[in-house]
């Protein structure tokens, strides 16, 4: 008996998710290696990157943080606000061409019902980016509050579907949407549709919780988010669990700009990528960063203002996060280098 239940115990142990073991060194990564530690500095000293291939780590490393540590993540908040937007797509209990005023009518009393949900999260709704007065990062405002207060005061400044201005008001609204339709607070949405079944904790702490910020308010861990991306790689399901579904996920990562101007963009261009192009264009929650020569996605992202790089490479089945906590946007080119090494080691 006593053997039967160490015989057990070690399945269990060996039979764990993602951050628990790396597999046996099958790609050389020392040239990543040597970039981190080379490129520490733009990373504040702290930092830990995740790979994984076919829901397997297969890199793993860390430099005064590990997985398990949270942080704030910024931006990377969009993907999985992205991905519960989506869930309601499955539930047909939103379309992505379903109109605010369907579901908001303050918005159609002040002329801008007719803006779309892949607008809104596609950030091409035609708002400036952030409210002019910042409603989305209010503490003293109710989530019904700050949406009804965009509606009334903060301007329209192009018309829906024309240009892109990336920013966390239009992403609000869409979310006070998904609340009105499901009659759930965003946070208990957020848990049952996504961080329930992919095993992780993730808490919407910013503005507050009575106004979540749903396009950068996630605080998370890096062991945490990368089971979100292998739900996405594995075409919406984890540990074989159906999260999302394959035209869901497929939808996430297509270009919803729709041939808009690219007006204000903190990621204009991945000088890493194989092909790179004039600009970079963006899903729902994530920026199709990595190209095929005709512009088919290959890698998806969603990096935050604080240097957390999550990203997925569709083509390797790869998902991987660069973690960290850093000044604003000093860490992203570093990021992309150590992808671009990543990939390299892969594909040879």
């Amino acid at each position: 008996m006593k053997k039967l239940l160490i015989y057990a115990l070690l399945i269990s142990i060996f039979s764990c998710k993602t951050t628990d073991t790396i597999q046996p060194d099958t790609y050389d990564f020392s040239a990543v290696d040597a970039l981190i530690e080379k490129s520490v500095e733009a990373y504040e000293n702290n930092v830990v990157v995740l790979v994984s291939k076919n829901g397997k780590l297969i890199y793993q490393k860390g430099i005064n943080l590990t997985a398990t540590d949270s942080r704030l993540i910024a931006s990377a908040s969009k993907w999985l606000s992205g991905a519960v937007m989506m869930s309601l797509v499955d539930d047909k209990k939103i379309s992505l061409d379903d109109t605010i005023g369907k579901f908001l009518p303050i918005f159609s009393r002040y002329g801008k019902g007719h803006i779309n949900i892949r607008q809104l999260f596609s950030h091409t709704a035609g708002f400036a980016g952030d409210s002019p007065q910042k409603y989305e990062y209010r503490t003293d405002l109710t989530f019904a509050e700050a949406v009804d207060s965009i509606a009334v005061y903060t301007p329209l400044i192009h018309a829906p579907g024309t240009t892109f201005n990336y920013g966390s008001a239009s992403m609000h609204i869409a979310g006070r949407i998904a609340e009105v339709v499901t009659g759930k607070s965003w946070q208990t949405l957020f848990n049952e549709k996504i961080a329930t079944p992919c095993d992780m904790k993730a808490t919407y702490i910013l503005s507050s919780l009575k106004n979540p910020l749903i396009a950068g308010g996630v605080w998370t861990s890096a062991g945490d988010y990368l089971k979100f991306l292998e739900m996405i790689v594995n075409k919406g399901t984890y540990n074989g669990k159906r999260v999302l579904s394959e035209s869901a996920v497929e939808e996430m990562l297509k270009d919803q700009t729709r041939g808009a101007v690219i007006e204000g963009t903190p990621y204009p261009s991945n000088l890493y990528s194989p092909h790179p192009t004039s600009v970079v264009r963006y899903g729902i929650g994530n920026w199709r960063d990595v190209v095929d020569a005709s512009g088919n996605g290959l890698e998806t992202s969603s990096p935050g203002l604080f240097g957390t790089h999550p990203w997925q490479d569709s083509k390797n089945k790869v998902a991987g996060i660069i973690f960290t906590k850093t000044e604003p946007r000093q860490s992203n080119a570093t990021s992309l280098q150590i992808r671009e090494l990543i990939r390299q080691a892969i594909e040879k």
